[in-house]
């Protein structure tokens, strides 16, 4: 019991120590940005369609069997000829970048991409010459049922301005328009 008392004592002081003296210089954050594609935030302002191949106008909310994977609303791209693409795209700022360059960032979206003929890319561009940051193709894939499904690609953020971009493409002929049905996309930057 003796002992106890001074163990319990220097372990509050520890603790007392541990918030109340300041960090160092090095020091850590996360910036996060969130979009559900909730109607009631009206997605299609601030998302930009792109129609490169005979496209059916972009929806952002539940159409035909599609059922968003959480709240009311989600983004849908179909796409009928082949070759053809169309995407809905916005500029992002990530605002801790100029303050932290090298930022480490990435970004995520649940899809549920259907029919044969069907690829998705999940892009980060720079918006100065067009070029990918970052890019992830995504096929569909027949061997499993649909459903959705947590796609993510990563970066160092070297610039604060960037274009998302989320394609939905045919890739050859098939019966059935492709189509892609997003939800629940996050962008986070740590530093």
């Amino acid at each position: 019991m003796r002992l106890a008392l001074p163990r319990a004592l220097m372990a509050a002081v520890l603790a007392l120590a541990a918030v109340l003296v300041p960090a160092g210089p090095a020091s850590a954050g996360v910036w996060q940005l969130s979009d559900g594609f909730e109607p009631a935030s009206n997605p299609a302002a601030r998302w930009a369609f792109t129609d490169q191949g005979d496209c059916d106008t972009p929806y952002f909310q539940s159409v035909g069997v599609a059922s968003p994977r959480t709240g009311t609303g989600m983004a849908g791209l179909r796409v009928s000829n082949t070759g053809g693409w169309c995407a809905i795209s916005r500029t992002i700022v990530l605002t801790p970048v100029p303050l932290h360059p090298g930022a480490h960032c990435g970004v995520g979206v649940w899809l549920d991409l259907r029919n044969a003929a069907a690829t998705f890319n999940l892009e980060v561009i720079n918006p100065a010459d067009w070029t990918y940051i970052a890019l992830k193709t995504v096929p569909v894939d027949q061997t499993v049922a649909p459903g959705w499904r947590l796609h993510t690609v990563s970066w160092t953020a070297q610039r604060s301005d960037v274009v998302l971009r989320l394609t939905v493409g045919k890739a050859f002929n098939h019966l059935f328009a492709p189509r892609a049905e997003l939800d629940d996309l996050v962008v986070q930057c740590a530093y």
